[in-house]
């Protein structure tokens, strides 16, 4: 089996961002890595958009910063046309993949597939982290006001260009009206530029992140069950799937491709998906409470969770617990496609919330491998308890 420090010197301590030649390299160690399992391991390429959310910060600036304009202009309709147009092309982009301005840049990458086949196949369980990193000017918890911002601003733009379309017709007699346009204008502008601060600035920090929590523990652990599955005798009727994502950290592009190409049809197996994201942090386990996009959420899979609450009382003598916060991880992918998933966090020591990802912060002295080991030894069992009952 893998030791540690060779998976967590390729897997947590150097950048992987999408785009880069690092990040084929990764994906070339990690198959070789798996191949020598003796599994079957196979690379599955896809078109990535490397530059979608840089791209998206520099739309929000420019819409932003165009509507303050021409409202300061006298130009209302104008204003009006990008108060609409602005939210609707990143939405196109960001919630339904629809490649709007992110083939500017787009290129092949691969995810990283091995699979264990069972003697007599009748479901399927697949195991997945994303290897792929992003460094960002704010974390998660400084960027949360950003992305809250755009749900009054973006009703406060179309009102406020409405309001100004009509003090045009009134002169003399709509002062409310001026002042809630200027309201509206300065609103955009600064909207505009806590966007570009929080999607875009990060390209231009020379410290990158290693992504070693985020999402480097997690692959490492994935690896080191791929190995003792293959030492294993195969499972009587659990094919069990490692799939090793890229492009998540692009608005999870990697997994909404891969999810919308394999599951277009219903699977042919019962298929659930276990996501795995920061884990190593500590031995304490969680489950998100929801995945998230923009305008739409989902609960992670009521079956699922059980069994994982379960599985883990039995080996850590206490319930599985379920965050009071969401997240945007690849489990989201899957289930918009109907596919049954849910995503395991560790926590941090202490419990607070973890800080410093999409950071040089986020290094390899984060992971403690006591945590890694229980990780594994998690996800083993689990996958044992899966193939002991009928999903």
């Amino acid at each position: 089996m893998s030791d540690w420090n060779l998976l967590l010197a390729k897997l947590a301590e150097t950048p992987r961002e999408n785009g880069t030649a690092a990040v084929h390299a990764s994906a070339r160690f990690l198959f070789d890595t798996l191949e020598r399992t003796g599994l079957d391991v196979s690379l599955v390429a896809f078109t990535a958009q490397p530059w979608t959310l840089r791209l998206a910060g520099v739309i929000a600036l420019a819409g932003g910063l165009l509507y303050w304009r021409w409202m300061r202009a006298g130009r209302a309709r104008a204003a009006l046309a990008v108060a609409a147009a602005a939210p609707l092309l990143l939405l196109a982009q960001l919630e339904w993949q629809i490649p709007i301005f992110g083939w500017i840049g787009a290129e092949s990458q691969d995810h990283v597939l091995a699979r264990r086949a069972a003697l007599a196949p009748e479901q399927r369980l697949i195991l997945a982290a994303h290897y792929d990193t992003k460094t960002d000017a704010l974390d998660h918890v400084e960027r949360a006001p950003v992305d809250l911002l755009a749900l009054p601003v973006i009703p406060l733009m179309l009102v406020g260009a409405l309001a100004a379309m009509r003090a045009a017709r009134a002169p003399g007699h709509s002062l409310w009206l001026v002042r809630f346009g200027g309201l509206a204008a300065w609103s955009a502008a600064v909207y505009g530029v806590a966007s570009f601060i929080a999607l875009s600035a990060g390209a231009f920090l020379p410290a990158r992140s290693p992504g070693a929590l985020d999402d480097g523990g997690a692959c490492a652990v994935l690896v080191r069950v791929a190995e003792a599955l293959a030492e294993r005798p195969p499972l009587a009727r659990t094919d069990v799937e490692v799939l090793l994502l890229s492009a998540e950290e692009v608005g999870v592009q990697g997994s909404w491709v891969y999810a919308a190409q394999r599951f277009a049809a219903p699977p042919e197996l019962p298929t659930f998906v276990v996501n795995l994201e920061g884990i190593g942090a500590s031995a304490r386990l969680a489950v998100l409470g929801r995945e998230r996009f923009t305008l739409r959420s989902f609960e992670p899979d009521a079956r699922l969770v059980a069994l994982l609450d379960e599985r883990h009382r039995m080996l850590f003598g206490r319930p599985l617990e379920r965050t009071g916060f969401g997240g945007a991880t690849d489990a989201r992918s899957f289930l918009a496609h109907g596919i049954p998933a849910a995503t395991l966090v560790s926590r941090e020591p202490g419990g607070g919330l973890t800080r410093g990802l999409h950071s040089a912060l986020d290094s390899r002295t984060r992971l403690d491998e006591a945590a890694l080991d229980a990780s594994v030894a998690f996800l083993l069992d689990l996958v044992s308890a899966v193939d002991a009952r009928n999903f």
